[in-house]
């Protein structure tokens, strides 16, 4: 027979194990349920909700009024000043000024802004070197304990951190479950800055020429239409410049020109115009520029600039590569594709080695002293 002891033993094993269960199935419930948020959240990213939305959004699906816990986004700069609370529970607000700024920034705060790290802190609150600008807060809301995760962005510099304040009682009977909240919200928060960065980048792709970083077509004539408005009704004079660089000779055909010179020649551009001015790459081997002038003279002015600094060593383009440059003007043409016809004319009219021609009335000039020579 089996002695009494033995069926005690086996019996404690027994409720031992199914205590054990039982914890394993309500952390399973509680992990569905942080991952059922999570989704939610997710959704919010992929709908384009900013991150402050987010961030608010977060405290209103994780933050549990039943719960002794109290939720807080708190951000930086990367220099450790600026410190505000951008979202957080309903206790939270009196640790803030009505801007949202931090009314005392906590020294443990401080010391972690500078170590990035990707590690859950569990600190206690009646630490007084740390938490003494926040102590009568932590005790008239009974408060001991804190999860503090660091909020890191793209280049990994701290720019905040996930805090999770609580008691020890409960932290100590939900630890697991908190660590998988805390860190579930740390990756939501990175995930909306990769969100934003990709958004950027998707973006400058549309916008932005990949090598040189100018305008493409549809940003530069976005642009010029708004220029031509504004001309329109100021009544002022646009040049609009168009910049062919090729090859040897100009038959409008080659297109056999290194990346270097093309990456020289947008170099020039940009460093021969104002900053209001536009510049744009518009095919392989084509440019525009579009600058506000005052006088017809203006624009000789420009394209001469840019002529001499393709000649100076510094800028010195490959010995064979030439620039061809169109001017053509409104109001004398009052729209962007007899603009664009124009000064594409007068380049290809241009038969100097590097040189320019300005359409003016139909005809191609040499100088701004022709365009008045009837």
């Amino acid at each position: 027979m089996i002695e009494n002891s033995t069926l005690d033993k086996l019996q404690d094993r027994i409720s031992a194990l199914e205590d054990e269960v039982h914890a394993l199935k309500s952390q399973k419930r509680d992990f569905d349920e942080i991952q059922h948020r999570c989704n939610q959240m997710m959704l919010l990213l992929t709908q384009g909700a900013t991150q402050i939305n987010i961030l608010h959004e977060m405290v209103k699906v994780f933050q549990q009024d039943a719960l002794p816990l109290h939720l807080c986004f708190v951000s930086c700069d990367q220099e450790g000043g600026n410190w505000k609370i951008n979202a957080g529970s309903s206790l939270i607000s009196e640790l803030i000024t009505p801007s949202g700024m931090m009314l005392s920034v906590p020294a443990q705060l401080c010391y972690m802004q500078s170590q990035a790290t990707d590690e859950i802190h569990e600190v206690g609150l009646s630490t007084p070197e740390f938490w003494q600008s926040w102590q009568p807060w932590v005790d008239q809301n009974n408060i001991d304990r804190c999860l503090i995760k660091s909020i890191l962005n793209i280049e990994g510099a701290v720019v905040g951190f996930v805090l999770i304040f609580t008691n020890n009682n409960y932290l100590s009977a939900s630890c697991d479950s908190l660590n998988f909240t805390i860190n579930s919200i740390s990756n939501l928060v990175h995930l909306s800055f990769v969100r934003d960065k990709t958004e950027e980048t998707l973006l400058n792709s549309t916008y932005e020429d990949k090598l040189t970083g100018l305008m493409q077509p549809k940003r530069f004539n976005s642009s010029f239409s708004i220029m031509m408005k504004d001309a329109r009704r100021q009544f002022q004079r646009i040049a609009l410049i168009s910049v062919h660089i090729h090859n040897g000779k100009a038959n409008w055909k080659n297109h056999d020109v290194d990346d270097d010179d093309i990456l020289t020649l947008a170099k020039i551009m940009r460093s021969s115009v104002r900053s209001n001015d536009l510049i744009g790459r518009v095919s392989q081997n084509e440019f525009l520029m579009g600058v506000k002038i005052r006088n017809l003279e203006d624009a000789e002015t420009v394209a001469l600039k840019l002529l001499k600094k393709i000649s100076l060593n510094e800028f010195r383009l490959s010995e064979t590569t030439r620039v061809a440059l169109g001017v053509s003007f409104y109001p004398e043409h009052s729209t962007y594709d007899s603009l664009y016809s124009a000064a594409i004319n007068a380049a290809k009219n241009n038969d100097a080695e590097n040189g320019f021609r300005i359409e003016y009335h139909g005809r191609f000039c040499q100088s701004s002293a022709e365009l008045y020579d009837f």
